[in-house]
C-alpha cells in the first residue's frame, strides 16, 4: 500500500446506486491498490420513463427485437450483474444533470464543474453518462478516464465483444482512454488485446472485462513512480465502422454460428487434442532474421517424436556440449493429463538422436526446461506455475538428470519462466496463471541470490499474439532478441522475433522484427533455441488421442478433475 501523500485523488462518474460487477472489482482493485484514493462520487441520477405504454409499443425497434430480447433474457456474462455501490459517508456526492445538446453528446453545466473542481480530484473514472464533451474533459489534471472494450481501429458502437466473433476475428481487444472532444478520438492509457472466445459471446466480454480490471491501478503507479502521464499525447485516429445493435437477421446468423462454433470447440478438444514433436536444424539467428515471414523446411529437419497418439515432445531447449547437443524437452502423457522433463543427445557426427531419458519428475506439471549456464554450471529452471514457485535445478550433463539448486523467485506462479542477464542485472519474463498467453511480466534483481522485485510498468505487454515468451533470448548483430508465442489464431500458433530496444527495471521497449512459421503440414510452433549452429524448435499436428478423448469427456461430464 502506497502512502496516501504519494497517492492520486480521483473522482468517480456512476449512474444511480448500483454498478456492474466489472466496475466495482475495477473501483476495488484501484483503492486497495493504494495508488489512488476516491475523493468524490460524481452521481448521474436515474429516471423513470414517463413514456406511456401504447407510445413505447409504438416506437419499439422491432427490426432489433432478437437481439433486445436475448441481451436482455439469456445473456449473462458474469462482469454484467449488478452490485450496490458500498458508498462511504465520508466521500462526498455530487448529483450532476448533464444537458444534452445534438443527438448524443452531454454537457456539464459550469456550476457542476466547478463543484467537481473544488474537491481537487487529479482524474475521473467515467462508468456513468453518455458521450460528455466540453470543458469537464479538462478540469482536472489527468482528463476523464473511460473504458471501450473493443478495437477503436476494428470496431466502434455496439454490442461490445459481439463483432469479433460475427466476423471470425481471432483477436478481441480492450482499452482504456483518457477522453477527448473527438468521440473515439481518446489517448489511449492502455491497450490488450485477446484471443477471441468464439463459441461464447458472454465468456468473450467477461474476458476483455476481467483482463482491463486493473489498468486504472496500473496507469496510477506509473504516473507515481516514473513521474510520467501515458495519456499526455495524442488521440487515436481510427477509420472503423461504428455499429449499432444488430437486426433480426443479423443475430439469427450469429446464434448459428455460436452454436456451431460450440460444438466444432468440443469435437476439437475430444478428437484433435495437440500432438507436438520437436526438430534440429542447421540454423543461425541471422538466417532467422534474414528472411521475412521464416519458413523451416522440412526436409532439412532432424525429427524427434514420441511415436505415440498419447504422448508429446514439445518446448525445445538445447545446448551444446563439445560434438554433441543435448535436447531437454516436456514429456506430456495424456493419461496422467501432466508433463515431466526428459532428454536426448544428438550425435554431430553420426547426425543421430539419442533414446530419450527421464530427466526429471515432480508431483506437480513440468515444462519449458529454460537452461541457464553461469560459472556455477548449468542450470535448468523448469515451468513449475502449479507448484506456486520458481523452481532452479542443477544438470548433470553426463548422466542426464536434474537436481534440485535452489527457489528462485519463492512464491510466484510463472509460465514460460524466461531469464536474462543485461547491463548488469537479471530480468525474469513470465506470464501469469490468469493470463498465460496474454499478459507479459517481468521480474527483476541484481543478482541470481534476489530477491527479485516486480518490474515498474507490469504487466509491460498484453497481446495474446506477442507476449507469452517463446525460448531464450538470442543476439544477433549487437541486437538483444526475444521470441514470442503469436497464440491469436491457435496455441502456439506461430513465433514472432522481438527486437528489444529498452530494457531497465523501469522501462521496457520492443519491436516486431520478424515472424517464424511453422513447417509446412504442422499448425503450430512456439519454442525455439539456439545451440552452436543448430536451432531447436517444437511443431505441432492435431491427432486423435484415445487417453485424450477419454480425459476430455471425462472432464466435461464433471466426473473428473484435472
Amino acid at each position: 500500500m502506497q502512502n496516501n501523500q504519494e497517492s492520486l485523488k480521483f473522482a468517480v462518474m456512476v449512474r444511480g446506486s448500483h454498478m456492474q460487477k466489472w466496475q466495482l472489482d475495477c473501483y476495488t482493485n484501484l483503492i486497495n491498490s493504494g495508488f489512488a484514493r476516491n475523493v468524490l462520487w460524481i452521481i448521474e441520477d436515474e429516471h423513470s420513463s414517463t413514456i406511456s405504454t401504447g407510445i413505447k409499443l409504438l416506437n419499439y425497434p422491432w427490426r432489433r427485437l432478437l437481439f433486445r430480447q436475448y441481451y436482455r433474457h439469456l445473456f449473462r456474462p458474469r462482469y454484467f450483474s449488478r452490485e450496490a455501490i458500498p458508498f462511504d459517508p465520508e466521500i462526498p456526492q455530487a448529483h450532476c444533470t448533464a444537458l444534452r445538446k445534438g443527438k448524443y453528446s452531454e454537457y456539464f453545466t459550469a456550476a457542476d464543474i466547478q463543484k467537481i473542481q473544488s474537491y481537487k480530484p487529479d482524474f475521473i473514472l467515467k462508468f456513468g453518462f453518455g458521450i460528455i464533451r466540453g470543458d469537464i474533459l479538462e478540469c482536472t489534471r489527468f482528463g476523464v478516464w473511460s473504458f471501450h472494450h473493443g478495437d477503436e481501429q476494428k470496431y466502434r458502437g455496439v454490442p461490445p465483444a459481439f463483432h469479433e466473433i460475427m466476423r471470425n476475428d481471432p483477436e478481441t481487444a480492450s482499452i482504456l482512454q483518457r477522453l477527448t472532444e473527438k468521440l473515439d478520438g481518446g489517448i489511449i492509457l492502455r491497450k490488450g488485446i485477446f484471443k477471441t472466445i468464439n463459441h461464447s459471446w458472454a465468456a468473450n466480454l467477461d474476458q476483455a472485462l476481467e483482463l482491463s480490471l486493473k489498468w486504472p491501478a496500473d496507469v496510477c503507479r506509473e504516473i507515481i513512480t516514473q513521474k510520467t502521464f501515458p495519456g499526455s499525447g495524442e488521440g487515436v485516429e481510427t477509420n472503423a465502422p461504428v455499429y449499432r445493435e444488430p437486426e433480426n437477421f443479423t443475430m439469427t446468423q450469429f446464434l448459428v454460428k455460436l452454436a456451431v462454433n460450440k460444438i466444432k470447440f468440443h469435437l476439437n478438444e475430444l478428437f484433435l487434442p495437440e500432438n507436438w514433436e520437436t526438430g534440429l536444424i542447421e540454423a543461425s539467428p541471422e538466417d532467422l532474421l534474414g528472411i521475412h515471414h521464416y519458413t523451416i523446411e522440412n526436409d532439412k529437419v532432424h525429427w524427434q517424436s514420441a511415436g505415440q497418439r498419447n504422448r508429446y515432445l514439445a518446448d525445445s531447449f538445447a545446448i551444446q556440449q563439445g560434438n554433441k547437443v543435448i535436447l531437454l524437452f516436456e514429456d506430456y502423457d495424456y493419461h496422467k493429463m501432466k508433463a515431466s522433463l526428459s532428454a536426448a543427445i544428438f550425435n554431430e557426427t553420426t547426425k543421430k538422436t539419442g533414446e530419450v531419458k527421464s530427466l526429471l519428475q515432480e508431483k506437480w506439471h513440468l515444462s519449458y526446461p529454460f537452461i541457464l549456464e553461469t560459472e556455477e554450471g548449468i542450470f535448468c529452471i523448469p515451468e513449475s506455475m502449479h507448484h506456486g514457485s520458481v523452481e532452479m535445478y542443477k544438470l548433470d550433463t553426463e548422466a542426464l538428470k536434474l537436481t534440485h539448486y535452489k527457489t528462485l523467485i519463492p512464491g510466484l506462479s510463472a509460465a514460460d519462466g524466461t531469464l536474462i542477464h543485461h547491463q548488469n542485472h537479471w530480468y525474469f519474463f513470465f506470464t501469469p496463471p490468469h493470463a498465460t498467453n496474454t499478459e507479459l511480466y517481468i521480474y527483476h534483481s541484481k543478482s541470481l541470490d534476489g530477491p527479485f522485485i516486480p518490474h515498474t510498468l507490469n504487466p509491460v505487454k498484453i497481446n495474446v499474439a506477442n507476449a507469452r515468451p517463446a525460448g531464450p533470448f538470442f543476439t544477433s548483430n549487437g541486437n538483444l532478441y526475444r521470441p514470442a508465442q503469436d497464440s491469436s489464431e491457435t496455441y502456439g500458433g506461430r513465433i514472432i522475433i522481438n527486437r528489444v530496444k529498452l530494457l531497465t527495471p523501469d522501462d521496457y521497449l520492443e519491436e516486431t522484427a520478424n515472424i517464424l512459421l511453422p513447417p509446412h503440414g504442422y499448425k503450430g510452433i512456439h519454442t525455439l533455441s539456439f545451440a552452436g549452429k543448430y536451432m531447436y524448435f517444437d511443431s505441432k499436428k492435431f491427432r486423435f488421442s484415445g487417453a485424450a478423448f477419454r480425459n476430455h469427456l471425462l472432464k466435461k461430464l464433471k466426473l473428473k478433475h484435472f
